[in-house]
């Protein structure tokens, strides 16, 4: 069973088209980055899964539970952030975790509320009033409250918008120890270094319409050229090591770039024959490493072309 699992879904205002055709799988256990430009229909898919809105057509399942049906169970297992969430300014943070906790039957609600304080950096704040909150910390308590049922899926809407680097930082690890406990994260950014750090799967939605959904590493390679590139860091690189890394068998070309080397290569599995030929002729190899493009290199690539990929 699919964490969320999409078909045909459609959402048109008239002769606006917000969301056409979109068909999504999300696996469970993963973290996928849900991408797009501005307008493309990433907020508008959220708020038909989430149950706010409506599809004109289509399907959409949460956990198999159907989002036109079910979305007050649908409701009960996912934890969701908004891009802007809104709280009772006049109560403090544990005060509004305590409210929105009671709403949806949390048990053990006090010891809950003191545990996701301190994860998402708000132990020392919880008794303040939120009006008194930073931008950044709204976000913080935000999650804080996506987290209260102790959700399967967590769908997150620009989690680190006004955070602080150190900020940001925190989230991250925060989304990727859920991961690590099974839950599923749905995250939808324009942070696209933080979105390449945590995801395993990127979508990827343009006027409306799915024209990427892979595996992020497939999904950059795909967009890097005809071949994979190696990247090699040593202290001194001799114009013999250059020819003998030329001659070895899969490797297509070899280029000096800013004090490395790059090596394109029929497959990244070479950089293991490449390192150990450089050690055996005396060459101190410090790094080699697939050198991946960026997602933000990859996404403005895919964006301007509208290719479909698979």
């Amino acid at each position: 069973m699919n964490a969320i699992e999409t078909h045909g879904l459609t959402k048109d205002y008239g002769n606006l088209v917000a969301v056409k055709d979109l068909d999504l799988t999300v696996k469970p256990g993963i973290v996928y980055g849900f991408l797009g430009p501005n307008g493309a229909g990433k907020s508008t898919t959220i708020n038909m899964l989430m149950g706010f809105i409506r599809p004109t057509a289509g399907s959409a399942s949460i956990m198999g539970l159907d989002a036109k049906t079910q979305h007050l169970e649908i409701k009960k297992i996912t934890g969701y952030l908004p891009e802007r969430p809104a709280f009772y300014d006049d109560l403090s943070g544990r005060g509004n975790l305590e409210y929105f906790g009671r709403l949806i039957g949390v048990e053990e609600l006090d010891g809950r509320i003191v545990e996701l304080l301190k994860t998402v950096g708000l132990e020392g704040r919880g008794n303040d009033r939120v009006g008194t909150y930073s931008h950044g910390m709204r976000q913080r308590l935000g999650i804080a409250v996506a987290l209260l049922g102790s959700p399967k899926l967590l769908i997150l809407d620009e989690p680190t918008t006004g955070l602080d680097p150190q900020g940001s930082h925190d989230i991250r690890e925060v989304i990727k120890k859920l991961k690590s406990e099974n839950v599923t994260i749905f995250l939808s950014s324009h942070i696209l270094h933080e979105v390449q750090d945590i995801s395993d799967v990127v979508g990827i939605v343009k006027k409306g319409r799915l024209i990427v959904e892979r595996p992020i590493e497939e999904f950059l390679r795909s967009t890097e050229g005809n071949m994979p590139v190696i990247e090699i860091m040593a202290p001194r690189f001799e114009d013999a090591h250059l020819d003998l890394v030329k001659k070895i068998k899969g490797v297509g070309g070899v280029t000096r770039n800013n004090g490395f080397i790059d090596v394109t290569v029929e497959s990244p599995a070479l950089a293991e024959d490449i390192n150990i030929a450089l050690v055996n002729a005396g060459c101190r190899v410090r790094g080699i490493r697939e050198k991946m493009p960026t997602l933000e290199d990859a996404f403005l690539k895919v964006t301007a072309e509208g290719n479909v990929e698979g």
